[in-house]
């Protein structure tokens, strides 16, 4: 039984994918092309999120507005 496991655990990994864009956890900060958003801008931030990443920005509930930078914030980086 534990051949067999390691054996398709072995087969596995031989498996190609189709390259990707490896996923950035960087947290992506946006900002109103250069000008602060306001916190009720969050629908144009995100917009903007998804720009910066090229695609999609990964959305979460930590996702907040930083008043001091008047930025948004993105903690968990591009999709």
């Amino acid at each position: 039984m534990a051949l067999a496991l390691s054996v398709t655990l072995a087969q596995a990994a031989c498996v190609g994918t189709a390259a990707t864009v490896p996923a950035s956890r960087e947290p992506v900060r946006v900002s109103n092309g250069g000008q602060p958003f306001a916190m009720w801008d969050g629908a144009a931030a995100r917009k903007a999120a998804d720009a910066a990443c090229g695609g999609r920005v990964n959305v979460s509930i930590y996702d907040r507005f930083d008043r001091a930078t008047g930025e948004w914030v993105y903690p968990e980086g591009c999709a």
